[in-house]
């Protein structure tokens, strides 16, 4: 498959404009408006005087690349125009590329891993543009890199539609629990005491009154530890003998 420098077929535009020539109300994005993985949370409507130094502009034809902390994948695709802080990049494709297959291949963990492994600075890496510049990109035909990118829109809408279904159905539990016995943290509640005081707390690898060696089969008793959790249910299939 053909690969192409990413500045070969996409232009990184750093358009900044000087805090007084920005328009009040024009949308702002800040890292802290873009969550690991892309989605765009919110942007926060200028006021006049607000911002101190120069942002960058962008507008719905970009992808914006977060470059400080590049391992956050901060990578999203704005159907908006504003500005931006510096430490996010405005990248604009050429003809050959699509946004939304870019926007993919970035944020794909062996990518994440590569751009932090090019980034520089102890406590707060930052990705230079360059270096951006620098990646290869996969070049298959427009036509299939669309067609890529609608199958992983899909995909990406269901897991969104899964997570949701999980937050659901956490909050049905606990309102359920909360009707079956009420909240025992609000005032006229419930009577609520110490664990401590209605179980008994066991530290340690084992109890010395238990069974060691041969004797724990026969004994009937079962060792865990925390690698046979997960996704809160026991999981036998490996277990510690002792």
């Amino acid at each position: 498959m053909k690969l192409a420098r990413l500045g070969e077929v996409a232009a990184i535009e750093r358009d900044g404009i000087a805090p007084e020539k920005i328009v009040a109300g024009t949308p702002y994005l800040g890292l802290e408006h873009i969550e690991s993985g892309g989605r765009i949370i919110s942007s926060e409507p200028v006021a006049n005087g607000e911002l101190a130094s120069m942002k960058f502009q962008f507008g719905p034809e970009h992808l914006l690349y977060g470059k400080l902390r590049p391992y956050l994948a901060k990578i999203a695709l704005p159907d908006f125009a504003g500005i931006c802080s510096t430490d996010i990049l405005p990248v604009k494709v050429g003809p050959d590329l699509d946004k939304r297959y870019l926007a993919y291949f970035l944020r794909q963990p062996r990518m994440v891993d590569f751009a932090n492994s090019r980034s520089s600075g102890a406590n707060l890496p930052r990705l230079s543009p360059k270096a951006l510049a620098d990646f290869q990109i996969p070049l298959p035909p427009l036509p299939e890199q669309r067609q890529i990118a609608a199958i992983l829109d899909q995909t990406d809408a269901l897991r969104r539609k899964r997570a949701e279904a999980l937050s659901r159905l956490n909050a049905l539990g606990q309102a359920i629990f909360y009707e079956m016995f009420g909240d025992p943290l609000a005032l006229g509640g419930i009577n609520v005491t110490r664990l401590a005081e209605i179980a008994e707390l066991i530290n340690g690898d084992r109890s010395s009154n238990y069974p060691s060696g041969d004797d724990i089969k026969d004994a009937g008793i079962v060792f865990l530890n925390t690698t046979n959790i997960k996704n809160g249910e026991l999981d036998f299939s490996r277990l510690r003998t002792y």
